[in-house]
C-alpha cells in the first residue's frame, strides 16, 4: 500500500525522528525508520504499508518518545488526529494513494483527455486513442544512487511482474507504470523511488475492410430511351462487379469509385474491356444498372 502522511508539528516542537508502525502486526516492526520530521512536515509518502493496515502509529524516537495512533482512509477523504506531550502537539493526516492532503481540507481532481488521430485508404483505417488507466496505476521513477546493480520488481500495467536493473553508471533511472514496487535489498540510501501522476498510454484499434476493386470499361457519350446498340463506346467507366456487365453493378466515372455516373434511367451501351461483348443497359440516377436490353450488341 501507499500512503501519504502529513506531520504538522508547533515551533519549537522537539519531536522525530519517527518510526512508522502498522496494526497488521501489533505494531511491533516498523515499516519505516528514522523518517525526518521535515519530511513528514513536507508530506511523505510511505510506499511498503503492509496490506490491510487501518491504524498507523506514529513515534517518536528522538528526545520526544510519544506516539499517535493515525486511522487510514480508505477513500481520498482527510482524517485529523492530534495528541500532546508536555511539550509538543502532533496533527497527522493520511490519505490512501499518491494524493495531496492537508490538515484543513482535502481534494482530488481527475481529468481524463482523449486524442484521435486518424488515417484512412481505401483497405484499412487506424485510430488512436489515449486513454488513463485504472485508479491505482502510477508512474514510478525508479533511481540508482551507487555504480553497482540494482534490481527492482514491480508489476506493470499492461504486462504483470517485471523487473528491471539499475547502475549509476550505466542506467541510472527509468519511469514505469505500474501498480506497486518492491525495491532493492540494499540500504535505502543507494536508492530512490518517487511516486508521481496517474498512467496514461495510447491504445490503438486497427480495423480493416475489403474493398472489391473495380473493371476498367467503355460506354456511350449519349443515351436511348430503349436500346443504345447502336451508340459508340467513346467514354471511359469503371464497373463494379467480378464478373461481365451484370444488372445490380454500379458504373463509376472515376478508377477511385467515388463518382458513380448518373445515368438517369436512360439506356447506355456498357462494355467492359477485359470481356469481348457490350451491352445496352439501363442506369439510374445513382449508377446503378438496372436492366439490360436483350442479350448482348452485335
Amino acid at each position: 500500500m501507499t500512503i501519504l502522511i502529513t506531520l504538522v508539528l508547533p515551533p519549537g516542537g522537539d519531536a522525530g525522528p519517527f518510526n512508522l508502525y502498522s496494526n497488521t502486526d501489533g505494531y511491533v516492526t516498523p515499516f519505516a525508520t528514522n523518517v525526518s520530521a521535515v519530511a513528514l512536515q513536507a508530506g511523505y509518502t510511505a510506499l511498503f504499508v503492509p496490506e490491510g493496515t487501518t491504524t498507523i502509529r506514529v513515534t517518536s524516537i528522538g528526545v520526544c518518545t510519544n506516539f499517535v495512533n493515525v486511522q487510514v482512509n480508505v477513500l481520498p477523504t482527510t482524517t485529523t488526529t492530534s495528541s500532546s506531550s508536555t511539550s509538543t502537539t502532533t496533527s497527522t493526516s493520511t490519505t490512501a494513494g499518491p494524493t495531496t492532503t492537508t490538515t484543513s481540507s482535502s481534494s482530488t481532481s481527475t481529468s481524463t483527455s482523449t486524442s484521435t488521430s486518424t488515417t484512412t485508404s481505401t483497405s484499412s483505417t487506424t485510430t488512436t486513442t489515449t486513454t488513463a488507466f485504472p485508479i491505482g496505476c502510477y508512474e514510478y521513477t525508479l533511481i540508482a544512487f551507487v555504480p553497482e546493480d540494482l534490481v527492482f520488481e514491480y508489476t506493470d500495467c499492461v504486462t504483470g511482474s517485471q523487473d528491471v536493473t539499475l547502475n549509476s553508471e550505466v542506467v541510472p533511472s527509468v519511469t514505469v507504470c505500474a501498480t506497486d514496487v518492491t525495491p532493492p535489498a540494499a540500504p535505502d540510501d543507494k536508492w530512490d523511488v518517487v511516486v508521481g501522476d496517474e498512467c496514461v498510454i495510447p491504445t490503438t484499434t486497427t480495423t480493416s475492410t475489403t474493398t472489391i476493386p473495380l473493371q476498367e470499361g467503355l460506354r456511350s457519350r449519349t443515351s436511348d430511351p430503349t436500346d443504345a446498340c447502336g451508340i459508340l463506346l467513346t467514354e471511359p467507366c469503371w464497373i463494379s462487379g467480378t464478373g461481365d456487365v451484370s444488372t445490380l453493378d454500379t458504373v463509376y466515372t472515376d478508377a477511385l469509385g467515388t463518382t458513380p455516373f448518373i445515368g438517369d434511367g436512360d439506356f447506355y451501351n456498357v462494355k467492359i474491356l477485359s470481356y469481348p461483348n457490350s451491352y445496352s443497359v439501363q442506369i439510374s440516377i445513382a449508377g446503378v444498372i438496372d436492366a439490360t436490353f436483350g442479350g448482348t450488341c452485335p
